[in-house]
């Protein structure tokens, strides 16, 4: 499940034909591991013509296009990369509530004000 929920997570569009066809084929409930049927899943990549391993087993460059790039959170990209280069090196970010700003955009880009919740009653 963890490989399916890889595909799913990094996948595009192609992944919503694949998503169908698997419920198409009986594909219901497969959270529950008495449900998952991984044989069904892999038959409705292949009907679709989508390798699962394209989104789930390769190192994504840091300037691609990611599908969920026209969804802002707040949080700029740049941020993002640094947050990720961060965790590859074990590296912590405080939260900038207690300390010094991270520069993440929300506050900017959501016209959001910080509220420091250990300040507050």
């Amino acid at each position: 499940t963890s490989f399916l929920e890889g595909v799913i997570a990094r996948g595009d569009r192609k992944i919503g034909q694949v998503i169908l066809e698997a419920w198409k084929q009986g594909a219901k409930f497969d959270g529950w591991s008495e449900h998952f049927k991984y044989d069904v899943w892999m038959d409705a990549f292949k009907t679709c013509q989508v390798d699962p391993t394209f989104y789930n087993q390769r190192e994504h460059a840091q300037e691609e296009l990611l599908p969920w790039d026209h969804i802002s959170s707040g949080a700029n990209k740049e941020f993002l990369m640094r947050e990720y280069k961060n965790a590859v090196a074990e590296k912590f970010t405080p939260d900038c509530r207690s300390g010094q700003c991270s520069a993440c955009g929300v506050c900017t880009n959501l016209n959001v004000k910080v509220v420091d919740w250990s300040r507050e009653t």
